[in-house]
């Protein structure tokens, strides 16, 4: 006879592990971007200018070795063909240097953005997570402050903020339970005192919508699930 347990005992499958998308570096896209733009065109023109000089300095070698070449050969009118020889390598050679410079200064500027929208992430991501909570305390939910990760930025900065969080939240609780105390105290006495028709009715009414707003203030101090920032 098969064990009716085994079907509820087998063990369950791992979760899938959570794969990070491109958008989520770009938390705050009109900083990040902003950001990543200006760097990425200073950049992009000092790789350019310093690429000019190189191609400059590079080509006035070349005629230079034209101009010698042709002065050595010019009593011999066999050598002209060795001549444009010549200069149609080097040539081919500038414009090789050139192909290559900017192939280069390409690879350059995107492996920078990248970088850039990384580090940028780094401070984004604080900041995000610190306009969430603060959403959330408006909202009137005190839940508990997660760290931020190891890599991040500002660590000093969230850290005051969750100190100031917590004394919130803790202030929070202490008036709650003074208030559960409060609520308990007249509820006893709503049973020992001589209330009668309309008013312990009335009563009875006004401490169970305090006790309904008791429950509405401890869901909100409860502990939620971070977003993943």
């Amino acid at each position: 006879m098969s064990d009716p347990t085994a079907a509820t005992s087998a063990p369950l499958p791992p979760r899938p592990r959570y794969k990070r998308k491109f958008s989520n570096y770009l938390l705050d896209k009109k900083l990040q971007l902003r950001y990543v733009l200006v760097v990425t065109i200073l950049s992009g023109l000092i790789a350019g200018a310093l690429g000019f000089m190189i191609y400059q300095q590079r080509r006035a070698a070349s005629e230079s070795i034209e101009k010698d070449l042709q002065t050595l050969t010019q009593a011999d009118g066999t050598q002209d063909k060795f001549q444009e020889q010549i200069a149609s390598d080097l040539q081919s050679e500038d414009r090789a240097l050139v192909y290559k410079m900017v192939g280069v200064g390409i690879g350059l500027v995107v492996i920078l953005s990248l970088y850039l929208v990384i580090m940028t992430h780094k401070v984004a991501g604080p900041l995000f997570k610190v306009s969430m909570y603060f959403d959330r305390m408006a909202n009137g939910q005190l839940g508990i402050v997660t760290p931020l990760r190891s890599g991040d930025m500002l660590q000093d900065f969230y850290t005051s903020f969750k100190e100031m969080h917590d004394a919130v939240r803790a202030r929070a609780l202490a008036d709650l339970e003074s208030l559960d105390k409060a609520a308990a105290t007249l509820r006893a006495a709503q049973n020992q005192a001589d209330y009668r028709g309309e008013a312990k009715e009335k009563l009875a009414e006004q401490l169970d919508l305090l006790e309904k707003h008791l429950g509405e203030r401890r869901a909100k101090l409860a502990d939620f699930p971070p977003r993943n920032g």
